[in-house]
Order: C-alpha cells, then sequence, then structure tokens
C-alpha cells in the first residue's frame, strides 16, 4: 500500500510564510496540507476554516485537510455551510476533519458545557450528513434542532475524519466506536508520532469496530504521524515502513522547517 504523504502546517508562521510553506509542499508533490486549530490561545494559533479558504487561493492540487477543527464550537448548519463552500472554491480538496476538542477553557470561553459535549458533537456530525446531501434537511435531537434547511450548492462528498487522543488517555481516543460508526478516517493525536508500537494495536482495534459497525474497514482512513529529527533520513524511511506495515493509510510529518521538506520528501517516496 503506497501511503499518503502530507505535512503539517505550522501555526507560528506569518501569511507570507504560510504561502511559502504551502506551495512548497505542493509543488515537492506532497498530498496533503494538515491544519490544526485554537480559537482561544496564548500562542500564534489560527483558525481551521479560514486558513483552509487561504491556502485554497494560493494552491492548486493538494488536499486540504482540517486537523482538526473542533466542532462543538460552532453553530452546525454554519459549519455545513463553511466547508461545502471551502470544497467548492477549493475544486474538492477538502478533508474536514472533526473533533470535541480537549481544551476545556476554551469551550468554556465558547459557551459549550463540557458535560454536553459529546452528545453534541455526534449529532452535530450526523446533522453535517443530512446537510450536504438533502435539498430540505430536518434534525431533531436533544442538542440540534433544525427544519427545512437547504444548503447550495450542496458539495460532492466530503471526507469527514475525526481524531482524538490526550496525554490522559496516551494518545488514544475515548470512543472508538463513535470514530468506527461515523468517520471516513482517523487522524492520530501528535502524542503518537513516531509511536508505532503504541499505535499499532490502535489502528487493528479501529478497523475492528469499524467491520463490527457494518461499514467498510478497508476503505476506513488512519493517519499516522512522524516528527523528522533532522539528519536522520534513514529512520524516517523505517518509519514510514513501519507506519505503513501496522496500516496506515496516510502519513503526516510535522516539522517548522520548510528546507526540511525536500529531503523528507525525498527519503519518504524513493
Amino acid at each position: 500500500m503506497t501511503l499518503r504523504l502530507g505535512c503539517t502546517l505550522p501555526t507560528s508562521l506569518s501569511p507570507t510564510a504560510l504561502r511559502e510553506f504551502a506551495v512548497t509542499a505542493e509543488g515537492l508533490g506532497y498530498d496533503h496540507l494538515s491544519v490544526p486549530e485554537h480559537l482561544v490561545s496564548t500562542e500564534p494559533a489560527y483558525e481551521s476554516l479560514t486558513l483552509v479558504a487561504f491556502l485554497a487561493a494560493v494552491t492548486t492540487r493538494i488536499e486540504l485537510a482540517t486537523a482538526m477543527t473542533i466542532l462543538p464550537h460552532r453553530p452546525v448548519v454554519l459549519a455545513a455551510k463553511q466547508a461545502a463552500q471551502l470544497a467548492l472554491l477549493s475544486g474538492d480538496r477538502l478533508r474536514l476533519g472533526v473533533a470535541i476538542g480537549s481544551d476545556l477553557a476554551e469551550s468554556a470561553a465558547l459557551g459549550v458545557a463540557r458535560e454536553t459535549r459529546g452528545a453534541l458533537f455526534e449529532e452535530q456530525v450526523r446533522a453535517l450528513r443530512l446537510l450536504w446531501t438533502e435539498p430540505d434537511a430536518h434534525y431533531a435531537g436533544e442538542h440540534v434542532t433544525f427544519s427545512g434547511v437547504t444548503l447550495t450548492p450542496r458539495p460532492r462528498p466530503i471526507p469527514l475524519w475525526m481524531g482524538g487522543g490526550t496525554l490522559r488517555t496516551g494518545g488514544r481516543p475515548r470512543s472508538l466506536d463513535r470514530i468506527a460508526a461515523l468517520a471516513d478516517g482517523f487522524t492520530m493525536s501528535a502524542l503518537l508520532a513516531n509511536r508505532v508500537n503504541r499505535a499499532a494495536g490502535l489502528i487493528t482495534e479501529l478497523r475492528t469496530a469499524v467491520a463490527e459497525a457494518g461499514r467498510d474497514a478497508a476503505a476506513f482512513g488512519i493517519e499516522a504521524r512522524l516528527r523528522p529529527e533532522p539528519g536522520r533520513s534513514a529512520t524516517w524511511r523505517s518509519l514510514a515502513d513501519a507506519w505503513r506495515s501496522a496500516g496506515a493509510t496516510h502519513l503526516t510529518v510535522t516539522t517548522d522547517d520548510v528546507s526540511l521538506l525536500a529531503p523528507l520528501h525525498a527519503a519518504l517516496t524513493g
């Protein structure tokens, strides 16, 4: 199996440097750019969907993947409309990664109650699918309710991935069953970068859960992480091979150094 190779966009870059990083990655042949998010942060951070819009305007081919858009921090109809427009305007290059979010202070600042985030998130994901496909969408849940909503233009199918995993859980998502039932793929936490032995069992567990949910486990995507040590290209390749053997379909490298993108790509694809 050929791994789809991508890289995480550093959040500390200026707009000019963001453009350089994205254009360089696309020119080298990377398959995707991974876009993180924080809405409330003392460190430099971008809102993911705004950043995807910027990247769509400066690139032409590369897939733009949010990792992750914190879905409970948004009204779901607005999130559905924004994603549909981004998919259309980018030429169907959006992969929407969504998560509940692990920063409780951020959730509190945005008015999202800790105890209802999980249930809200599940309803929002189901609502997204309806809003993208139904001409007259209705949803009546405990946390999400709307009736007679039509989004136009409606997008082609948008890949909807999920992420999860915290320090407390060792990088393992809390709800494998939710991911297996509702997502098209799973993006690992950066906590599992380079930790193939720890994550191999998680990959197997996820694929088993997808099959038990009555879905095609072979079509379910798994995105692993690689944090490269400069000057050690042999280890980069061995890690990529190990992730492939473990069942990953995508591999995303994390580096702030644009000059590493070329040797990384050469080592991992040569």
